[in-house]
């Protein structure tokens, strides 16, 4: 390994200091190519195997385009074509010097990117130039990735102009992106909105073009408000009469935004829940440590000093404290505590939980566990302190369970229809509407740091889908909204179906895969837009992960054996009789 890459990989494993998010397994298994960019620039997102480590928000130097040389060939003027839609320009005007002139100005590279799977370059004949690809992801204007798995086909119409010279006549309707351009050349925002209650702030990745232009992309992304998918979960856009005119970055990390239009209407209240939004946004770019907001040439000195970091708005931050380094684990008839930084250290029985029990979960701030008891007919929450213990919720076919950093119980039922999820809040039952989820048993249930998003893995009838959601928290009852399947062929094959998922980070998953070819964890983004092998050392079969944010994940297999996460490349074999697992 060259000291280029020890460098590279050590940046990979820090754990980010103040205004950084928290480092994750995904950083430290290079999962996700993190991206930064433009917010009216429709962009694209494919599975990619290799990613750069982290976010490029930082203004570096533009490589710009290369127009086309005279007497190209049109192979070369399609080539060109390809690698000048992948560098942003305002106006893509490079880009459309390899067009007719009609064509040109038909063109609307802002209308949305498609991604083409790498490795598929265009087919020069007798006939013309034609790309033959499976297109692997798509983005919206907004920048909101979408995974798809279809085939794609577009011939460029070359053409001769009036001064003899190769021109494409049928552009795409607007970007077009390999994978491997689309990595180097675009990069993910972590845009962050409160959740409709006001109290939670949830990530909603968006993908821009990187350079300068993604840190004003993702401010105005702020203002522009959630995806519409789940946008039911968030709270709306603050006002339609404000606008980012410029974002700038300093020599000490600190970003700029420039706010114009009606900054004078907004109350400190109003000030404060934009300034939280933007600074997590920007904060989720690597070289932004720091952010100052000027409402129309006014400083907002909402600390005292103007410089604002995610410390200024901890609360309803993304991510909860690390509650410490507790794994907690079913044991024979017991619950033990092991320790994570002292593995070889012998697990402790926590007091008040020897009986028989099925499911296990510790909540987010490690305090409280709850049990499926009774041979799945209850559920009883447990204090870490002192075991005392109470009955929660009684039924029957208690499958799983599991807390969200709220503090609410959510407990997965084993049936295909009808009732399949149940929730308590504040000690009483809270009606579920899951009518937004496909058809099928609930396989995992996988609330996300924040609280207001999930993960699940559904089967129905012998397939099994991955997906996120997200909760809808209202004061009679709530829903689980915007189901988007993430399972794309590239990174999970139709023989290696999920069997569990978690969170390693706020965007950032874990995905366990089965399948008679032997088990394989995948780390991806929330989005589905880049995966990466977890390199397990065994393929033998598993039946269990448990991830945490903090960058903890443990595997378990049908005959109790746990395997620890160590770096990404080792799975070190750990406990034994281990009949289930859970990380805060």
């Amino acid at each position: 390994m060259t000291r280029a890459q020890l460098a590279r990989r050590a940046r990979l494993v820090r754990t980010a200091g103040a205004g950084r998010w928290p480092a994750t397994i995904v950083g430290t298994l290079c999962f996700l190519a993190l991206l930064a960019g433009c917010v009216a620039v429709p962009t694209s997102g494919p599975v990619e195997r290799h990613a750069p480590a982290e976010q490029q928000a930082n203004p570096g130097v533009d490589i710009a385009p290369v127009p086309p040389a005279q007497g190209a060939s049109p192979g070369l003027i399609v080539e060109g074509f390809l690698h000048a839609m992948a560098t942003y320009q305002p106006g893509y005007a490079v880009a459309r010097e390899f067009l007719t002139p009609e064509a040109a100005e038909a063109w609307q590279p802002e209308s949305g990117v498609e991604i083409y799977a790498a490795g598929f370059p265009p087919q020069v004949s007798d006939a013309g130039v034609v790309l033959t690809a499976p297109l692997v992801g798509t983005l919206d204007p907004r920048g909101s990735f979408t995974p798809v798995d279809t085939p794609y086909l577009h011939d460029f119409g070359l053409v001769r102009d009036a001064e003899n010279q190769w021109r494409i006549s049928r552009p795409p309707r607007g970007l077009l992106v390999s994978q491997s351009l689309f990595t180097g050349s675009w990069a993910r925002a972590d845009v962050c909105f409160w959740d409709v209650t006001g109290n939670w702030l949830v990530p909603d990745p968006r993908f821009f073009p990187s350079g300068a232009f993604g840190m004003l992309a993702t401010a105005r992304a702020v203002l522009t408000g959630p995806a519409p998918q789940a946008s039911a979960a968030y709270a709306p856009a603050l006002s339609d009469h404000l606008e980012v005119s410029s974002v700038t970055l300093g020599t000490a990390g600190m970003a700029t935004v420039e706010l114009t239009g009606d900054t004078d209407a907004l109350d400190a209240a109003a000030r404060r829940r934009l300034a939280a939004e933007l600074v997590w946004s920007l904060s989720s770019l690597e070289g932004v440590l720091s952010v100052r907001v000027r409402g129309s040439g006014v400083v907002w000195e909402l600390n005292g000093t103007g410089v604002l970091t995610t410390a200024d708005f901890g609360q309803g931050a993304p991510v909860p404290p690390d509650p410490g380094d507790g794994v907690y684990l079913l044991r024979g008839d017991a619950v033990e505590r092991a320790s994570w930084s002292e593995p070889l250290a012998a697990p402790q029985p926590l007091p008040g939980t020897t009986r028989p029990a099925s499911g296990l979960a510790v909540g987010a701030d490690g305090q409280t566990l709850a049990l499926i008891t009774d041979d799945g007919t209850r559920v009883r929450s447990v204090s870490v302190r002192d075991g005392a213990s109470r009955e929660e919720l009684n039924g029957s076919g208690f499958a799983a369970v599991r807390w969200t950093r709220q503090g609410e119980l959510w407990v997965v039922l084993d049936r295909t229809r009808g009732t399949r999820l149940r929730a308590l809040r504040d000690g009483r039952e809270v009606p579920v509407d899951t009518d937004a989820l496909p058809a099928g048993r609930i396989r995992s249930y996988a609330p996300a740091p924040d609280g207001v998003r999930v993960a699940l893995v559904i089967e129905n009838q012998g397939r099994t889908v991955l997906g996120v959601a997200a909760v809808v928290r209202g004061q009679t009852g709530m829903s689980v909204v915007g189901w988007r399947q993430l399972t794309p062929s590239s990174w999970a094959k139709s023989n290696q179906p999920p069997v569990d998922v978690g969170w390693t980070g706020t965007a950032s998953l874990l995905v366990l895969l089965g399948g008679s070819t032997g088990a394989r964890v995948v780390g991806v983004d929330s989005e589905g837009a880049v995966a990466t092998d977890a390199r397990l050392n065994d393929t033998a079969a598993l039946v269990q992960l448990a991830s945490s944010p903090s960058g903890r994940a443990v595997l378990r297999g049908p005959d109790g054996q746990t395997w620890r996460f160590v770096d990404g490349f080792t799975w070190e074999p750990w406990l034994d009789r281990v009949a289930a697992v859970s990380l805060p």
